[in-house]
Order: C-alpha cells, then sequence, then structure tokens
C-alpha cells in the first residue's frame, strides 16, 4: 500500500473524548459555562460535530472538562510532589510561606471548577430518573474518596516540611498541619473582598513567631537592670554624654536634703 495514500487509524471514542478534553480544558477554566460551541470546536480543532457526536451537547462537554480540572486540581500525586519539592534548608517560615502559596493555588482551581458545576446542576433539568441518580451517586463518592487521598497527601507533604524543624513545635505535629490547613481554607472562605488576603510570608511568620512578642526571662531581667540603673532628669529623658548632668549644668544644683525632710521630686517624672 502506498504509504502516502494511508490513513491514520481513526481514535477510540474514549481517547477521543479525553484528547478534546484535555484541548479545551485551558478555555472552560477560563470563560466556565458561558464558553460558546463554536469557541470550544475551535479550541480543540475540530467541528462542532464532532463535539456533538462525542459528547452529546455543551452541557455534557463542559461537566467533563470540569470534572477532569478538578480531580487534576486536588490530584494528591502533584500534591505531594509540590510540597516535598520544597527545600528543607530553607528557614522555617519560608517553608511554610510556600506551602501556603502552593495551597491557595490548589484551592483556587478546586473552587474554580467546583463553580462550573455548580451551575451547570442549576441549570439542569430536575433528576428524575434512577440511572441519573445512581451516576451522581458515584461521581460524589468518587470526589469524597479523592479529597481524602488528597487531605493524605497533604498532611504527609506538610510533615516533611515541618521534619527539620519538628524540635522547635510548641504543639503536636497533627495540630501544627491543623493550623497551616486552617490558614490555606481561610483565603477563600471569605464572604466579602472587603479586606484583601493576609500574604503567605505575613500567615506564616505568625503561626511560627505567633502574635505577640515574647521575651525570654534572663532578657526581661536584663532589660529591667538596665532601666532600673539609669537616672532620669526631669524632662523624661536618660542622661548622656550630649547632656549635662547636674555637675555642668548652668542651673544650680539643688543643696542635698537634711536628714529626715522628704526627697524632692523632680517635675514631670511620674517615677
Amino acid at each position: 500500500m502506498d504509504i502516502a495514500r494511508r490513513r491514520a487509524a481513526p481514535m477510540a471514542p474514549e481517547d477521543r473524548k479525553a484528547a478534546i478534553i484535555d484541548s479545551v480544558l485551558p478555555l472552560v477554566g477560563e470563560r466556565g459555562n458561558d464558553v460558546t460551541s463554536r469557541e470550544l470546536a475551535q479550541a480543540a480543532g475540530v467541528a462542532e460535530g464532532t463535539l456533538f457526536r462525542a459528547f452529546g451537547d455543551k452541557t455534557a462537554l463542559v461537566g467533563a472538562v470540569a470534572v477532569e480540572g478538578l480531580h487534576r486540581a486536588a490530584g494528591p500525586e502533584q500534591t505531594l510532589a509540590e510540597l516535598t519539592a520544597i527545600d528543607p534548608d530553607l528557614p522555617l517560615e519560608r517553608r511554610l510561606a510556600l506551602v501556603i502559596e502552593a495551597g491557595r493555588d490548589r484551592m483556587a482551581e478546586v473552587m474554580r471548577w467546583m463553580s462550573v458545576l455548580r451551575h451547570l446542576r442549576v441549570a439542569m433539568p430536575p433528576v428524575d430518573d434512577d440511572a441519573t441518580r445512581e451516576r451522581m451517586s458515584a461521581f460524589r463518592d468518587e470526589l469524597m474518596a479523592q479529597r481524602a487521598s488528597q487531605h493524605e497527601a497533604t498532611v504527609e507533604g506538610i510533615t516533611a516540611v515541618l521534619a527539620p524543624d519538628l524540635h522547635r513545635l510548641r504543639v503536636p505535629v497533627e495540630v501544627a498541619i491543623s493550623l497551616v490547613e486552617s490558614a490555606i481554607a481561610g483565603t477563600h472562605s471569605r464572604f466579602d473582598d472587603l479586606f484583601p488576603a493576609v500574604p503567605a510570608d505575613v500567615l506564616a511568620d505568625a503561626l511560627v513567631n505567633g502574635l505577640a512578642n515574647t521575651l525570654t526571662d534572663d532578657l526581661a531581667n536584663t532589660l529591667v537592670d538596665e532601666i532600673a540603673g539609669h537616672e532620669i532628669d526631669g524632662t523624661g529623658k536618660k542622661p548622656g554624654p550630649d547632656r549635662p548632668d547636674a555637675a555642668t549644668s548652668s542651673t544650680a544644683a539643688p543643696s542635698a536634703p537634711t536628714p529626715g525632710s522628704p526627697t524632692p521630686r523632680p517635675e514631670g517624672n511620674s517615677l
């Protein structure tokens, strides 16, 4: 047979569907349910009739794309790979900031595809047959199983990120992981946009160092001793080399009090 005239073997139906989904996924992620059949066909490089033969209608195609996007966004393998790739030699604050940034990106993708599915569900007619209900139930079970696997991957990955500094933790590692996850989820559970999201590095610093300044006992005692060792003049400022003391001041120094008389208090000094 002449090679030039040989025709490529037609793709299997499932392979064709997968190729179309992969081609139009970025477009659906950007346009959501507002995408048109013509735009989908152009992105896939096929005729609109090919889309309809493969998926039946636009709604079915957009739904299949959203499901695939949701699977990719919440994939446990990718989640674990991202977290374990964080350099363990970085400071803990920086490592946690990278965890939060990666988690926010994943959560944003999940929310994007969930929004597409919700809009599709609203536009669909009520479910009135057992077959459709069974498919929807199976889909929910599949999503829940993937969510559980993704959470296991997240726990494993954050544990690896914390490993070099486990000896510094004041709480069990499980609690530390929950706090990090809460910091990520809090960005996407806001009901308004009145306040911008807290930057990842600020959140990470607060998680590591807390919200309040603390002093060690030794440092606190040192500061108290230093404060107590300084005399404070009537202006409330500590004497220094650029300020005249009592001996060189143009104002005559007060005479020493006689025994038994009350000690004069300089004006403005509350001590």
